[in-house]
């Protein structure tokens, strides 16, 4: 991207008399992302044990992200009618396509696929350790993002939060890691692709608060991010189930999809404002708070027992939010 390309005024920071709301507006934008995330990642917590193979892992990540194309189209109509250009600059999307892929495949699969194998509780804190640090080395290589000591000191105590976290999962045999005898638990294959999708994840962060601050709404770049995914992974999906095994998916199944899909295109487009209003770390930190959540959500929807290093784990995950330099 050059210092040539119109920048678009929505995307562009505010003068520094109004930081204060312009970061207070990140901050809430990241948290009710985190939030969405979770309410998608408990919906596909229900999925990964269905049919544990990696065909159905595909046409469960497509179809999580059909909600966001539907929700991209509705923006751009609307901005369309605006009278506001979709696309100011088409040289980025050749570079966001391939990042999409990378999001998809990567990111969204990966992550899928560690659920089927480590579970829900283990697969959230692994994923974002290495969103967080991607985020920081790319973020200032690429970006230019600088690091306060408040926002390393916060990562600390997140990094604690997530390994309290991890190390509570381990504590219970829970239901979320039983999977079909069809394909058996690979702890190490599930560790890998945790890592594969937070690092997928740490890039596109990167890349989307580089081309939503300079180039393209977000609109235009969720129907690109979305559509890369719904296109190239249904497609491949459905040659691998097969007519046979499509229409075998029950309604409930159907409807699981339905609400992963919708809360991560919330959640998407929640997050992908928030990085136009606060530097990659601090978005990242924030999401993080997801691991709390989710350990929440386990205990009050699944029944699953709150240990001590569990609770501990969320209180840090609450002190480390509190920290962050939002500035």
């Amino acid at each position: 991207m050059t210092s040539s390309e119109q920048e678009i005024p929505s995307a562009v920071a505010p003068a520094s008399s109004g930081l204060s709301t312009h970061a207070r507006h990140g901050v809430a934008l990241g948290l009710f992302s985190a939030v969405a995330y979770s309410a998608a990642n408990l919906a596909l917590r229900g999925l990964s044990g269905r049919h544990a193979d990696l065909a159905f892992a595909i046409w469960v990540t497509a179809m999580k992200a059909l909600p966001t194309v539907v929700l991209a189209c509705a923006l751009l109509i609307r901005r369309k009618t605006g009278g506001q250009p979709l696309y100011p600059s088409r040289r980025v999307i050749p570079a966001l396509i391939f990042a999409g892929v990378i999001m998809q495949f990567g990111g969204n699969l990966g992550f899928q696929l560690a659920l089927g194998h480590i579970g829900l509780a283990i697969s959230v804190p692994l994923v974002f350790a290495f969103i967080i640090c991607a985020g920081v080395v790319l973020g200032r290589t690429f970006l230019g993002d600088g690091v306060t000591q408040r926002t390393v000191v916060s990562i600390c105590v997140m990094a604690l939060s997530i390994v309290l976290l991890s190390y509570a999962a381990t504590l219970t045999d829970s239901p979320e890691t039983e999977v079909s005898t069809a394909a058996p638990r690979i702890v190490w294959l599930g560790v890998l692709m945790a890592v594969i999708s937070g690092t997928s994840y740490g890039i596109n962060g990167v890349v989307i608060r580089r081309v939503a601050r300079q180039t393209l709404p977000v609109e235009s770049m969720l129907l690109i991010y979305s559509s890369t995914g719904v296109i190239c992974l249904s497609l491949l999906g459905a040659n691998m189930m097969g007519r046979d095994r499509l229409l075998a998916i029950r309604a409930d199944e159907w409807q699981m999809m339905l609400w992963a899909g919708t809360f991560n295109a919330i959640a998407f487009f929640c997050i992908t404002h928030s990085l136009k209003r606060l530097n990659i770390t601090q978005v990242n930190v924030i999401n993080a708070t997801q691991n709390a959540m989710c350990a929440v959500g386990a205990v009050m929807l699944f029944s699953e027992p709150a240990s001590l290093p569990m609770v501990s784990g969320v209180l840090l995950s609450m002190v480390g939010l509190f920290i962050l330099d939002r500035k």
